[in-house]
């Protein structure tokens, strides 16, 4: 029976409405118009990872067209196993960029000869960029039978990449830009995030509007290295065993972190857009981009910090500590605890380097009796909470009452020495013989290091000291297994009376947004004790210098800052942070002092070799 004069029936929506007949008269219908495809394949072209953001927010209708890209991607069996996490408060974002920045430092020495160069490449994207997005794999049940998954069990990674992708594309369609964060472990992110095990978090992506046009890949424009051409990594038939990959990329010779806990005070958010507008002068001035190094980065820090680069003069409250520790009747330390009253009294005196050195500089110095052993010297605030700390192997070196007590003596004195914006910044130290035990402690408890990374030989202490030091240590851990259960739990187990103290003055700076220049390895433990406490007290840090001991490079990186001086000190008495100073106002001359290209009349290509 003839069936041509039969009408055609309709086909529902969602099925194929193309014949066979159609589709062998034109194989290529499905095609794109020409003007279409080169848009594909431009916004291909022209994927970029963005490491500056503008601060200005992404609307709603913009972030759910890109969040619908994602869920479009294609997945075997239909498994759709991404997930996607969008983060927007700046205390989770902060937190976030300190993993990265703690990876960044400690990869850098991977690098070998590159490693400064490693270094310049920035990650501020993380808080500048107004969204964090993290797009998961959720890889289910291993038992669920899923199309596809029997003999590839990774293709729910394989799809999950192609979300990424997919909202990468979608975000250069509408102008944002997006940059992968890389450095940082996936534990660490899973424990920030409460992700649960079963669940990869495969992308941090930083997405906002971009403060670069790149026309080239960001690595490729730093020298870093360069794509490979199209025939480099193409083979026919076999595998063809070669080594096409970049010089750059190839071979070269953990712990988990406490989720954020928020602070119960209104603590201050950085100011990007300051940040932003110093970075946007430093990039006008007549000098090639990023030629002054960590001089540009210390600049824009202060900017967030404070709404304006560094001011000559530079003025600080400069704030010392002190206290005994019980367990130097262990021999942790060389001296007797009469030392650390003696050495205060002399600091009060103006005869110790702090002294000195503040005398020098113009900044008000306050030292404060959180703990000595001895009477309370004149001219040093008597803010004495205990005869020092009890020991460490006997019990909790701290009551509650006594670290309440010395958390609440420094934020007050941090307060005092900033009221009425007559410091521009605090610089801390201490004074306290068997403090570096302590401090080692006190970083074994917060980091899950070995002691033989946290101890480091303090004042003159030979071979067998240092083992002792370390036994201590290693058994006052020991005796408090729970010590890492919390900051506060780590202060109450192992901590000091001074470290209690310039905890709360590290997180009354940061309620008031005032930078915090660090000393040594004392002063950096407390400051991780305070950003374990509240992440964005970590936004008013600057690092004045490494010290010579052991774990401060541990501090560091787990701070994410990279020191501004060098010089193997071992002082205390917040003499690195002093002695950072100067370098500090002197960037801020040269970003507040030097002329523009504008000024100058030539453009910056003109003075790119400046």
């Amino acid at each position: 029976m003839a069936t041509d004069h039969l009408p055609r029936p309709e086909t529902p929506e969602g099925f194929d409405a193309s014949r066979a007949a159609e589709r062998a008269a034109d194989p290529h219908g499905w095609r794109y118009t020409a003007d279409e495809r080169a848009i594909v394949h431009r916004v291909i072209a022209e994927r970029r990872d963005i490491r500056r953001f503008r601060p200005d927010p992404v609307p709603g209708d913009v972030l759910q067209r890109v969040l619908e890209a994602a869920h479009r991607a294609p997945s075997v069996g239909l498994m759709q196993p991404w997930r996607i996490i969008v983060v927007a408060d700046i205390a989770t974002r902060s937190a976030v960029r300190r993993l990265a920045q703690r990876e960044r430092v400690l990869q850098a020495d991977r690098f070998d000869e590159r490693a400064r160069h490693f270094l310049d490449q920035k990650i501020e994207g993380v808080v500048e960029a107004p969204l964090g997005i993290v797009l998961c794999c959720d890889h289910g049940d291993p038992e669920a039978e899923i199309l596809g998954r029997g003999t590839i069990p990774e293709t729910d990674v394989y799809s999950a990449a192609c979300a990424i992708q997919n909202l990468w594309l979608a975000a250069r369609a509408e102008g944002l830009g997006v940059g992968w964060v890389s450095y940082y472990r996936p534990q660490d992110l899973r424990d920030l995030l409460g992700i649960p095990g079963r669940v990869d978090p495969m992308a941090y992506l930083a997405v906002g509007w971009p403060d670069e046009r790149p026309v080239r890949p960001g690595l490729e424009s730093a020298g870093w290295s360069q794509r490979m051409s199209l025939d480099d990594v193409v083979m026919h038939e076999r595998w063809d065993d070669r080594d096409v990959t970049p010089a750059a990329n190839r071979h070269v010779p953990g712990r988990p972190v406490p989720p954020v806990t928020a602070s119960t005070a209104a603590t201050a958010t950085p100011n990007r857009l300051a940040a932003i507008a110093a970075r946007d002068r430093s990039d006008q001035l007549i000098k090639p981009a990023g030629s002054l190094g960590a001089l540009e980065a210390v600049v824009e820090r202060w900017a967030s910090i404070t709404g304006a680069p560094p001011p000559a003069p530079l003025r600080a409250g400069v704030l010392v500590c002190a206290a005994d520790h019980g367990h130097t009747t262990h021999g942790t330390s060389l001296f007797a605890s009469e030392v650390s009253t003696q050495v205060t009294a002399a600091a009060a005196r103006g005869e110790s380097a702090v002294g000195v050195l503040a005398r020098r500089g113009g900044h008000p110095l306050l030292i404060a009796d959180l703990g000595l052993a001895g009477p309370t010297p004149p001219g040093v605030r008597d803010e004495k909470v205990a005869r020092g700390s009890a020991d460490m192997l006997d019990g909790p070196a701290l009551t509650d009452a006594q670290l309440n007590r010395a958390l609440d003596a420094g934020a007050r004195l941090a307060g005092e020495l900033a009221s009425g914006g007559h410091a521009d910044c605090l610089v801390l130290g201490e004074i306290g013989i068997g403090n570096t035990a302590t401090t080692a402690a006190l970083v074994t408890a917060l980091t899950g290091a070995s002691p033989d990374v946290t101890v480091g030989r303090g004042t003159g202490m030979d071979a067998a000291g240092l083992d002792r030091k370390r036994a201590v240590v290693t058994a006052a851990l020991a005796r408090h297994p729970d010590a890492g259960a919390s900051p506060r739990a780590a202060l109450l187990a192992v901590g000091g009376l001074e470290l209690a103290a310039l905890t709360g003055a590290i997180l009354e700076a940061a309620r008031r947004g005032l930078p915090v220049v660090l000393d040594g390895y004392a002063v950096g433990a407390a400051a991780l004790a305070a950003i374990r406490l509240d992440p964005l007290a970590g936004e008013v840090l600057v690092a004045g210098h490494r010290s010579a001991e052991l774990g401060h490079d541990l501090v560091l990186a787990e701070l994410g800052l990279e020191p501004l001086l060098n010089l193997r000190l071992r002082l205390g008495e917040a003499s690195g942070g002093l002695l950072a100073l100067p370098m500090i106002e002197a960037a801020g001359a040269l970003h507040r002092d030097m002329a523009t290209f504008a000024d100058a009349g030539v453009t910056p290509a003109d003075g790119a070799g400046a």
